[in-house]
């Protein structure tokens, strides 16, 4: 399912502060139940019935679980949008959108580039995003206008990389596999061509390297809401551009490309366009 688009109401900075100490009690419980099953033996369950692998584990259905539940005690009234539960979608209300584990591969196997995802969208855009990762220990938590990174050495803001040709250019995505034959292929071989690196491996962690000013380019394709809308924040309020592979702002799902500022965004699109 996706995102209804409605006229949002206002949300001012005391709605927002709420909402933002919500969604990181959300993320604390999450946390309490990802951890207890990462590293140690788990049973994953695949939930692709046309003979594909879309893995799903206790971790998964556990975390969301428990973020919906925090969420329902101080807003009863608004939607949610979660990858393992059914919707609940309340127009004229602000709906949490929820990957409780983005990057459940790379959990089965130990890797620790996998995140929690909360986001607050309006019916507009999503105004509130925090990709949690319980494991190092890094909260990035980001609006339109800021993001702000939650570690072992405190709090600081983000900005992205300045970075201006795509010559020079670190490129971050989660993997080739993932970009189907015909356009989606020659963009990713387009983008290799022109591009000083690119590295596989990341989901949801590849954008919030860009917030952090390690990579300059993610591009990604087919995601689905619950992938998404939490990071568009993350990586706007870091000074990134993220639009999909048209050049649109709005960004409900599908295929998303994510840079460090607007003059190296110009050249990505432009070699997406050309390959079209």
């Amino acid at each position: 399912m996706s995102l209804p688009k409605f006229d949002p109401q206002p949300i001012d900075e005391n709605l927002l502060d709420k909402l933002r100490d919500t969604a990181n009690r959300a993320a604390d419980a999450a946390a309490d139940q990802t951890l207890q099953y990462f590293r140690q033996p788990i049973d994953v369950e695949n939930k692709d019935l046309s003979g594909g692998f879309d893995p799903v584990t206790a971790a998964d259905k556990g975390a969301e679980k428990v973020i919906k539940a925090v969420i329902a005690q101080d807003f009863p009234d608004h939607g949610f949008l979660g990858e393992e539960s059914a919707p609940i979608i309340s127009k004229q209300q602000p709906v949490w959108v929820v990957d409780p584990i983005d990057g459940t591969r790379a959990f089965i196997t130990g890797v620790p580039m996998w995140g929690t995802l909360i986001g607050v969208y309006d019916g507009d855009q999503t105004i509130l995003g925090v990709m949690d990762q319980p494991y190092i220990g890094e909260r990035l938590i980001g609006t339109p206008n800021l993001t702000q990174l939650h570690d072992r050495h405190g709090v600081r803001s983000l900005s992205t990389r300045k970075t201006k040709s795509l010559a020079s250019a670190i490129v971050q995505t989660t993997g080739p596999d993932y970009f189907k034959a015909g356009f989606q292929q020659r963009v990713l071989n387009q983008i290799k061509a022109v591009t000083s690196m690119v590295r596989f491996g990341g989901d949801c962690y590849c954008y919030a390297l860009l917030a952090m000013g390690y990579v300059d380019l993610v591009v990604e394709c087919d995601l689905n809401a619950y992938d998404i809308q939490a990071l568009i924040p993350i990586v706007r309020g870091a000074g990134g551009i993220i639009t999909d592979w048209q050049g649109n702002a709005t960004i409900i799902d599908g295929s998303v490309v994510a840079s460090a500022n607007a003059a190296l965004h110009e050249q990505a699109l432009a070699i997406i366009a050309q390959q079209a």
